[in-house]
């Protein structure tokens, strides 16, 4: 029965192994599954930025006439219109924004079309890096790229430059980093150049300009003087700049003085009382006996007798007399007048005058030269820059006038902004292709590129 026994249990532990086993490998099959769909869902994702290209080339395909023609020029197709012409996967695109995700063509040098992608999305945005300047030598496919444009002018007439108005390109010496005055806006003679200065020395004076008896620390040079007196009832301290004096010295304050009178009959005869501005005793009207008076500080209004309207007074040598019709209440004591001699002081100080306009501040010269302009210049080499003679066009009266193209924008701009600068001098343009139709008017382009960072 042992035997029996121990030879079933066996069988049935040998049993149970295999399903455990089948469990576990399914488990496992599954999770293979799992990760074979996800691996595949990852790769059957577009990448956004490669995938909007390719849109846009399909869409240009469609409408080729909507490409650019003139080098340097570049249209827009944004997200919605590449959706609107069902081009793209829309559900590739949720996160992102139909109008700034964009692709932006270009039409280069070489005859050949850039596109670039630039996206506004919640999971993939633009990885671009600075923009810098160069050419198509520079560029690769995953460069975005854009032009800058300085618009030029034909004018003719003579040259004026600034700023004494020569014609006589030999004789200027001045140049200038940009345009120095509103008109001279033609350059030439490009140059590296300076501002230069000359040392001097000023009186740097003490406390702005003000006086002192006493020499102030770091300043040891007198100049002007002025003289202050002063009143005192105890004598001063003798010093080298102040004289003494004896003197009778005098103050002051300003009481309530009288202004009307209320005046009634001695005699008793006359009825009630009279209130004027006349001494009683100078009335002639019997009314001549005293009842009471008034007193006033401003004239208008009653003040209680002996009301003090204005303070003492500070000492002085001004003589003064007490004055109760006037209101005055003066003192007098011995005392002293004494005079302080004061000086303004100064120290020598070396600064630098920029030529030719003065000026200390460097940033507030705008003439540069090539070599020192006047004897004892010096060059300030912090200011070295790139610079040119500027000059306006005048047409002449001789009839031999100069042609020239002049620059109408300050510098490179957006094409938005050069073509409105030409609509303002009267052209009416809206692309290069129609700047290009017109002889008066041209312009120069720069390109522009910048890198994605993947």
């Amino acid at each position: 029965m042992e035997e029996n026994y121990s030879y079933t249990e066996y069988n049935e532990e040998k049993n149970r192994i295999p399903w455990l086993r089948i469990f576990i490998s399914f488990l496992i099959l599954v999770v293979g599954v799992i990760i074979v769909l996800l691996l595949l869902r990852a790769c059957g994702k577009p990448v956004l930025r490669d995938d909007l290209i390719e849109a846009a080339k399909d869409y240009y395909e469609k409408y080729p006439e909507l490409l650019p023609s003139e080098v340097g020029e570049c249209f827009v197709v944004t997200l919605d219109q590449l959706e609107k012409e069902g081009l793209i996967k829309v559900s590739n695109y949720e996160t992102c924004d139909k109008n700034n995700t964009y692709v932006t063509v270009c039409y280069l040098e070489s005859k050949t079309y850039h596109y670039s992608a630039n996206l506004d999305c919640e999971n993939e945005d633009n990885n671009y890096g600075m923009w810098q300047d160069g050419d198509e030598s520079d560029i690769t496919d995953d460069s975005d790229i854009r032009f800058k444009f300085l618009g030029e002018e034909k004018q003719t007439g003579t040259k004026y430059y600034y700023p004494n108005d020569l014609t006589d390109a030999s004789k200027v010496i001045e140049y200038y980093a940009s345009i120095p005055k509103t008109g001279y806006s033609g350059k030439e003679d490009e140059q590296i150049g300076y501002k230069w200065y000359t040392e001097k020395t000023v009186n740097n004076y003490w406390n702005n300009g003000g006086y002192s008896s006493t020499q102030p620390e770091g300043y040891p040079t007198k100049g002007s003087s002025t003289t202050v007196t002063k009143y005192s009832v105890t004598k001063p301290s003798e010093t080298s700049y102040r004289k003494i004096e004896k003197s009778t010295l005098y103050r002051y304050e300003t009481v309530a003085k009288p202004y009307k009178y209320k005046c009634v009959d001695p005699n008793g005869k006359l009825p009630g009382a009279m209130v004027g501005t006349t001494v009683c005793a100078l009335r002639d009207d019997g009314y001549t006996k005293p009842a009471d008076i008034y007193y006033t500080c401003d004239g208008n209004s009653s003040v209680d007798r002996g009301t003090v309207c204005k303070k003492m007074t500070d000492w002085s040598n001004k003589k003064c007399e007490s004055s109760t019709l006037n209101g005055i209440n003066c003192e007098s004591s011995a005392g002293y007048k004494y005079t302080d001699t004061m000086w303004k002081w100064y120290k020598n100080s070396t600064v630098k005058s920029y030529y030719p306009s003065g000026s200390s501040d460097a940033s507030k010269e705008i003439t540069y030269y090539i070599t020192a302009p006047v004897s004892d210049a010096k060059k300030d080499e912090s200011t070295k820059a790139t610079v040119y003679k500027y000059y306006k066009l005048e047409k002449g009266t001789d009839g031999s006038n100069y042609e020239e193209w002049l620059p109408v924008t300050d510098g490179y701009v957006t094409l938005n902004e050069m073509l409105e600068t030409f609509r303002s001098l009267g052209y009416d343009v809206y692309s290069l292709s129609e700047v290009n139709k017109i002889e008066q008017i041209r312009y120069q382009y720069q390109m522009q590129y910048r890198n994605l960072e993947r």
